[in-house]
């Protein structure tokens, strides 16, 4: 009999949507000030990159939905089944409602670019940028075959999205982590619902 699903799923949604102004606030304050104060750049030419920043936004577009979607297939995936059921537990029920997986996706998307692929991989790179990221999140576990499949996944993902970032500006790799965020966020809760279920009729 597996353990029964929590409701808030593992935590208060009011934690949740803390944690994602907080991301919003210091990694996106934080990268902005590396951008402006410490790199000397400008940040209103590094938004839009060179070229219009509609061809960004579309790009974020097309690329987001690709890569969750491709996510979403990894993660239903029999193998990997498990790995969704423990995202699922710990984070679906506080994202229940549609208009907190908007916010958090935002927080991240805008947040987490602005670090990640405005500030650091200015100095690092693309591919050591997007091994951080991804260890950061924890998805580089190598005691845990899922997870770093997973990861690994992910790390080619935010390799394109640092591409993305280089050659369109910030626009559409914030576009494209909001997509990607959204998408599989639909899928925890899809989940989620689905492990209550099952616990309600055992």
């Amino acid at each position: 009999m597996r353990p029964a699903v929590e409701a808030g799923g593992g935590g208060p949604r009011w934690m949740a949507l803390l944690l994602g102004g907080l991301t919003l606030l210091v990694f996106g304050a934080g990268g902005a000030l590396l951008i402006t104060v410490v790199q000397e750049r400008d940040l209103a030419q590094v938004l839009p990159g060179t070229g219009p920043w509609w061809r960004g936004v579309a790009w974020g577009l097309v690329s987001g939905a690709l890569i969750g979607l491709l996510a979403r297939t990894l993660v239903r995936s029999p193998w990997m089944r498990d790995l969704d059921e423990r995202f699922a537990r710990r984070i679906g029920g506080r994202v229940l409602r549609w208009q907190d997986r908007l916010f958090l996706s935002v927080c991240a998307g805008v947040g987490e670019e602005l670090f990640f692929r405005g500030a650091l991989q200015h100095w690092l790179g693309i591919v050591p940028t997007a091994v951080l990221f991804v260890g950061i999140h924890g998805y580089l576990d190598p005691r845990d075959r899922r997870m770093l499949a997973y990861g690994a996944f992910l790390t080619l993902a935010m390799c394109g999205i640092g591409v993305l970032a280089r050659e369109e500006g910030l626009l559409g790799p914030m576009v494209a982590h909001t997509v990607i965020d959204l998408v599989l966020f639909a899928q925890l809760v899809r989940t989620h619902r689905r492990l209550q279920a099952e616990d309600a009729a055992a």
